[in-house]
């Protein structure tokens, strides 16, 4: 006899079960083959899209400092002079990148094999180039008499007073003096030292790119140590792998670069720079074992190939350095 309710039914032979499990792993390896695929794209994507977003933040700030190259407020670099109390800068730097050295306002250095630069820098990316810039921040403090005449009392209090860890250019349109905010102001007063003068925060910034792991956009700038100004080292942007810089130089004093020449280069005549073409080469943060960088790049005439794991953009920008520019037309 049968059991009742099971006519007919039977159940599956091994051939059958084992074509199902053949054609289920096929359905699953494509599945994840399309996964992996839209994840190895998204990962590259995503690589791609960051080092190019430091790379724009990168040459953004260097563009951003080298255009105030040189400003100082109402005065020139030639009629700037120290003041008497100007206090000297811990770990300085050489010249031309001293940290007060404002006659060389604009300077491009090349780091030898070891990555030594500018007698303060040891820990750059060897046979890089460092920029060194010099200018005020461009915003003016006086003594209110731009707003209110009845505050015209000689002491600088608008927007702010000054800063006691901050060094500052008090210039009017014939002269400049650089001073220590914690020492006692030029007179503004009629008749004082700088008449009429307005106080403008002096900046003294060098760019480079830092070795490491990963290697940075680093910069040395001025910060107060404690009893005085002192050259400080701070990271700026991730991933700057290399840096070369091409200068414009002015022969002519028309203001207009007429030709380009490298750091390298003897006997430039930094007063003469009116342009420069930056050439960074940024690098992933993080290695990619699938990716492998065969690319040769072209850096100022720098062939780089320096393969491996990493991904890699080269960006470049040609900048004229405005305030460079008016100081050489001015010399007409």
């Amino acid at each position: 006899m049968h059991a009742p309710g099971r006519k007919g039914q039977r159940g599956l032979t091994m051939v059958e079960l084992m074509i199902a499990l053949l054609l289920g792993l096929f359905v699953i390896g494509g599945v994840i083959f399309v996964f992996a695929g839209s994840k190895r794209s998204y990962t590259e994507t995503e690589q791609q899209a960051r080092i190019s977003e430091n790379g724009r933040f990168a040459v953004q700030l260097l563009e951003g400092e080298l255009r105030l190259a040189g400003f100082f407020g109402e005065a020139t670099a030639a009629t700037i002079d120290p003041d008497a109390n100007l206090g000297s800068v811990s770990s300085d730097c050489s010249s031309p990148a001293q940290a007060y050295d404002v006659d060389n306002f604009l300077a491009v250095l090349r780091a030898n094999s070891s990555g030594v630069a500018a007698g303060c820098i040891t820990d750059a990316v060897p046979a890089s180039d460092v920029i060194v810039v010099k200018s005020v921040r461009p915003f003016p403090l006086s003594d209110g008499a731009r707003d209110t005449s009845s505050d015209d009392d000689g002491t600088i209090d608008s927007p702010s007073a000054l800063g006691g860890q901050l060094t500052y250019v008090m210039s009017n349109p014939l002269k400049g003096v650089l001073f220590d905010g914690a020492d006692t102001a030029p007179s503004i007063t009629d008749g004082g030292t700088v008449p009429a003068g307005t106080a403008w925060e002096y900046r003294f910034q060098i760019f480079y790119a830092r070795a490491g792991s990963p290697p940075q956009l680093a910069r040395k700038t001025l910060a107060w140590g404690g009893s005085g100004m002192s050259v400080t080292t701070e990271n700026l942007v991730e991933g700057l792998e290399q840096l070369r810089v091409r200068i414009g130089i002015d022969s002519n004093d028309d203001g207009e670069a007429d030709r380009f020449v490298t750091a390298d280069t003897p006997g430039i005549d930094w007063s003469t720079v009116s342009a420069l073409e930056l050439n960074l080469l940024m690098r992933g943060i993080d290695i990619d074992v699938a990716y492998t960088d065969t690319r040769t790049y072209d850096l100022a005439g720098l062939s780089v190939a320096p393969g491996g794991k990493y991904r890699r953009v080269l960006v470049n920008k040609s900048m004229s350095l405005r305030n460079a520019a008016l100081t050489i037309r001015g010399r007409l």
